[in-house]
């Protein structure tokens, strides 16, 4: 909610309280809001089954490939053959990396599967659509604050017994670095990337999460990386690097 309420801020500090009012209205949002809610709810139901390996993998794995497929049915950029190369690979690279997290008791649920699955279709909607109306007439900005302010207030019955957390001071400030920094301020450049490159692109180029989260474990909290995570970092490494490089030449 915190950072819903942080990309409206920017929209009407801006003086584009009519725009959003205007955004509110149009059907796509709703579906965009609807797909930002589904999002949220899927992948933490997918992960909290078969586990944060699986889920995340499941997940955010298939999301480029729904987000590149989706954005060419509603007619979008046909993916270029370097975009399926460096998703496969990058989708190949995650797999390895999240191996390192498995364990025996490996739990398929179908449900949890499903789930995940779910999770990364609706990031794939909210991504595509989110890239229409940015690459149409709208400000990126705008639209994820009114499609992400839809979204909160729809998963804001799930999240009104964990109010007690955010009592304390700390609890507190760790609610305003979660909602403003690493959402607020995460999709306003999410915001830029949807508004210039190819839905799929942008999707793809999001795995380097997993990468930048092991680089900072390893940084920050003087984690252990293990050779098969190396090496699964590696892959996503250089697939993302050959499709911005693709991209800034314009063959993606």
């Amino acid at each position: 909610l915190l950072g819903a309420l942080g990309l409206v801020a920017i929209s009407v500090i801006s003086g584009r309280f009519a725009q959003l009012q205007a955004l509110w209205k149009l059907k796509l949002i709703w579906v965009m809001g609807f797909g930002v809610a589904a999002y949220q709810a899927l992948f933490f139901v997918g992960t909290g089954i078969v586990g944060v390996a699986i889920g995340t993998l499941a997940s955010l794995a298939l999301g480029p490939l729904f987000a590149g497929l989706l954005a060419w049915a509603r007619g979008q950029k046909r993916p270029s053959t370097i975009w399926w190369i460096s998703t496969i690979i990058a989708i190949a690279g995650l797999a390895v990396l999240s191996s390192s997290a498995f364990t025996g008791d490996v739990k398929l649920d179908p449900l949890g599967i499903l789930a995940a699955v779910g999770a990364g279709s609706a990031y794939a909607v909210y991504t595509v659509l989110g890239s229409q109306l940015a690459q149409a007439d709208a400000h990126p900005t705008d639209v994820l604050a009114a499609s992400f302010m839809i979204g909160a207030v729809l998963l804001l019955p799930l999240g009104v017994g964990h109010v007690s957390q955010f009592n304390s001071a700390t609890g507190f400030v760790l609610a305003l670095w979660l909602g403003l920094a690493t959402t607020t301020l995460a999709y306003v450049l999410f915001g830029k990337g949807i508004a210039a490159l190819p839905a799929g692109t942008v999707a793809t180029l999001n795995l380097a999460e997993p990468v930048i989260a092991t680089a900072l474990g390893v940084v920050v909290l003087h984690e252990t990386v293990s050779g098969i995570s190396a090496m699964g970092c590696g892959l996503i490494a250089l697939s993302l690097a050959v499709l911005a490089a693709a991209t800034l030449r314009g063959k993606a």
